[in-house]
């Protein structure tokens, strides 16, 4: 019984589409959650004192055998709750949240994000390291971002403007037919400013971006 589920796992895994060359522009949608590192705290973290998450549009063109250009553009919560051993501990002054009345420590961060981004890829699946027909196709990539945050909640717990972030993430697309694909993508995105949380102690702010989607290539 293992033999043969370990056959049509492999099975699965090595069916060819010639994918890659044929449809050359694809576009994916999917949705997850989206995280904040930075002075106020990290929720780089399984678990976190509140969920926030976000949709995901994305577009992809094929360049050559290992590299594809991605544009794509996100929309969600974004912030960060002190968890409860945190937010009572006292800080100096200048480091408290002005919209914090009473609270003694640290802040939260509350915001809607919208992000605009561009995207170089490299694919695992060139000829070189994996075959380029795989169902599997891995990749990694580098890219720049123009993040939007906004005051949603009137609650002054953001300082509000267009931030431009250096991208960086792995993902992994599964292909279920010759044009249809489901897949996960990792985004990591670094702030060039340290002042979104009101906090500057010398390291950039961050975001975490975990991103379920499901994709179909057009032609």
């Amino acid at each position: 019984m293992k033999n043969s589920l370990l056959i049509v796992a492999l099975a699965l895994a090595g069916s060819c589409f010639a994918q890659t060359n044929q449809n050359r522009v694809g576009v994916t949608i999917g949705g997850g959650s989206q995280k904040y590192s930075g002075d106020l705290g990290n929720g780089f973290t399984l678990k976190n004192e509140v969920w926030r998450g976000g949709v995901a549009l994305n577009n992809n063109v094929y360049l050559n055998h290992s590299l594809e250009i991605s544009g794509y553009g996100s929309i969600g919560d974004f912030g960060y709750c002190q968890p409860h051993d945190k937010k009572d501990m006292i800080v100096p002054e200048e480091d408290r949240c002005d919209a914090c009345l009473g609270r003694l420590g640290l802040g939260n961060l509350s915001s809607r994000m919208y992000v605009t981004g561009l995207q170089l890829r490299y694919k695992f699946n060139n000829g070189y390291l994996l075959r380029e027909e795989l169902r599997i196709k891995p990749y990694v990539y580098m890219g720049v971002a123009v993040n939007k945050l906004t005051d949603r909640m009137k609650m002054n717990c953001v300082e509000t403007g267009n931030y431009l972030t250096i991208n960086s993430g792995i993902g992994v697309r599964y292909y279920v037919s010759e044009r249809l694909n489901i897949g996960y993508n990792l985004n990591v995105g670094y702030f060039t400013s340290d002042k979104l949380d009101f906090l500057s102690r010398g390291a950039s702010d961050m975001y975490l971006q975990n991103t379920v989607f499901l994709g179909v290539d057009l032609f």
